[in-house]
């Protein structure tokens, strides 16, 4: 049975997290990746180069020494694995699941809060808050996304939660119930 990228992908991300815990180095590991992760958006054809099929194995292996030059030694290791199996095009789905592992076991959760207008730090802080206390997380990183059709309220938004508090949601409700 063919497995899809994201799961080989999560493979190779819970393997180096848990390297990763047993040594004490999450933190560590967490700022290389997310290092080389900036590197490789910043240069898009990176990944394109590095899998070219002309291109030297002497040169690719310099390649990847610069990119995870001062990196520690798992991920080193990680990226000349990956290299080896024909799989450094999945690195930065790699680095996106080591990410997800990181943030459940420290209790960081990504929140989207949609609403009809700009909120300012402030309320942002106080919806993280609001959702940290609901939810049980540790820390919140909101991110505030306006979409002017929701007409107010707010909508809040994890990986696995949805507080639907917007102001169309709440008319459509109204509206199934009086037309039954």
């Amino acid at each position: 049975m063919a497995k899809n990228i994201k799961d080989i992908a999560d493979q190779y991300a819970k393997a180096i997290f848990e390297l990763a815990s047993e040594q004490n180095q999450l933190d560590d590991v967490l700022r290389d990746l997310e290092t080389i992760q900036k590197l490789i958006t910043e240069n898009p054809s990176f990944v394109t180069v590095v899998t070219a099929s002309d291109l030297t194995t002497t040169d690719r292996e310099q390649l990847l020494q610069t990119l995870t030059k001062g990196a520690a030694e798992s991920i080193q290791n990680l990226v000349k694995l990956l290299a080896r199996n024909d799989r450094i095009d999945i690195l930065s789905l790699v680095i996106d699941q080591f990410v997800n592992h990181y943030n459940e076991a420290k209790g960081i959760v990504d929140v989207k809060a949609t609403t009809a207008v700009a909120l300012d730090d402030q309320r942002l802080d106080k919806l993280a808050t609001v959702f940290a206390t609901k939810t049980g997380a540790k820390q919140v990183n909101i991110e505030n996304v306006v979409d002017s059709s929701i007409l107010g309220g707010v909508i809040l938004q994890s990986q696995s939660i949805l507080i639907d508090g917007s102001l169309q949601t709440k008319i459509a409700k109204m509206k199934a119930q009086l037309l039954g």
